[in-house]
């Protein structure tokens, strides 16, 4: 089970890093916001899971601001987070949770049976659909916010 954690963990951390981004005028409100989020990104990319409640905040939030040029990629991305919320609240699990599952631990409350629904959850994020959104944001936040996304 804590590899299967691991794994989805490992999963959502590398692409989420590779979905993030945006588009429009380098002034716009967007263009500052998907600037400010690239840092909530970046935690992530150091491995610090604990702020993975705020990447999903802020993904929510862009996906509500995408200009035209991107919405359609960012509703692909909203879509997966929404799905791995869900299943992680299927299961029982909550973003403090994660501490004591990266240590192997089972938290209190956690549905066992459900785990392979977030795991599964998870796996979609890599799949073709959702690295192609990804790029297209990113590629478009560069072109159109001059922001860089990892």
């Amino acid at each position: 089970m804590k590899a299967t954690l691991a794994i989805a963990g490992a999963v959502l951390l590398g692409t989420s890093l590779t979905a993030c981004g945006g588009s429009g005028d380098a002034d716009s409100a967007y263009c500052t916001d998907l600037e400010s989020a690239s840092k909530t990104f970046d935690t992530l990319d150091s491995g610090n899971i604990g702020g993975l409640e705020d990447a999903f905040k802020t993904f929510h939030q862009l996906a509500d601001q995408a200009p035209e040029d991107v919405k359609a990629d960012w509703k692909v991305l909203d879509d997966g987070i929404t799905s791995v919320e869900k299943a992680l609240s299927d299961a029982g699990i909550k973003f403090a949770d994660f501490a004591k599952i990266q240590a192997g631990e089972l938290p209190e409350g956690v549905d066992p049976t459900k785990l392979q629904g977030v795991a599964s959850s998870f796996t979609q994020l890599s799949d073709e659909k959702f690295t192609d959104a990804g790029n297209n944001i990113q590629k478009h936040a560069k072109d159109a916010c001059d922001v860089t996304l990892k």
